[in-house]
């Protein structure tokens, strides 16, 4: 197996896709590359790109940027040397990158949003529209809603969620979204109520005190914790549709710990 081959795969399913100005393309190394091994994780950081050269792999599947822009075409990044020193390792190591972004994000059933539906245990979808989706809510009110969502979230690293809002208030639907991609006021306009949402898709001076001012409930976690089962998805999707090479999946987590 070539490395280009999971490209010309991920072309082929993603007809949401506008392939000409996508994010989703060989970031850095040759596509040309014979497979050894498949590494997916959320993130290209440096640990698991250690973690996938020790475990034989040199192709690595990641969601989201290798040098920290989302289009990772920024050359401004390298001036800083830890950022030189990350690059020289994926280089000497031979390993080839490749970001799986916008096809996963909206892929049904196992792609971003529904992985991450079924990791809260959400069920009897009320709507979507590719990028969110409403259901259900599982607890009547906001505290026992985020004491829902932790129960849900520990086993990804998450040892606290944030919560917004009266904890008191009564709770009928959900809203989730894909990772960052969190638009309160979609989530809002499809039925929600509540919005289990992420750190990355929202700024509390914006997002936060417009959900306070309109009543909505608002329980934050991780990036990462929102689309890690996504990404498990992602690898085990991989592994059926490319048995014949090896495929690892790197869990990262949530990328923060509470200190109280």
């Amino acid at each position: 197996m070539r490395a280009a081959e999971l490209q010309d795969h991920m072309r082929k399913i993603g007809t949401w896709v506008d392939w000409e100005s996508t994010c989703d393309r060989f970031i850095i190394g040759d596509p040309e590359t014979e497979v050894k091994g498949i590494a997916v994780a959320w993130q290209a950081r440096l640990a698991a790109l250690r973690e996938a050269v020790n475990r034989g792999c040199n192709l690595f599947v990641t969601h989201e940027p290798v040098f920290y822009r989302h289009m990772d075409d920024d050359e401004i990044v390298f001036s800083v040397p830890h950022v030189r020193e990350k690059k020289a390792f994926i280089e000497e190591n031979g390993l080839v990158i490749f970001r799986c972004h916008d096809v996963w994000d909206r892929m049904p059933e196992i792609g971003i949003v529904d992985s991450w539906a079924k990791q809260l245990g959400l069920s009897n979808k009320l709507g979507g529209d590719g990028f969110h989706s409403v259901y259900p809510s599982p607890a009547i009110g906001l505290r026992r809603l985020a004491e829902y969502v932790l129960s849900k979230t520990r086993d990804l690293g998450q040892d606290s969620v944030e919560m917004v809002g009266d904890p008191n208030a009564t709770i009928t639907n959900v809203g989730i979204g894909c990772g960052a991609i969190t638009r309160y006021e979609a989530m809002v306009n499809l039925g929600a109520d509540a919005i289990i949402g992420t750190d990355d898709g929202m700024s509390y001076w914006n997002g936060g005190s417009w959900a306070l001012d309109g009543g909505i409930s608002l329980v934050i976690v991780n990036h990462c914790t929102a689309e890690e089962p996504g990404m498990h998805s992602l690898a085990e999707y991989i592994r059926q549709e490319f048995p014949e090479v090896r495929t690892e999946f790197i869990s990262q987590g949530c990328m923060f710990r509470t200190v109280s």
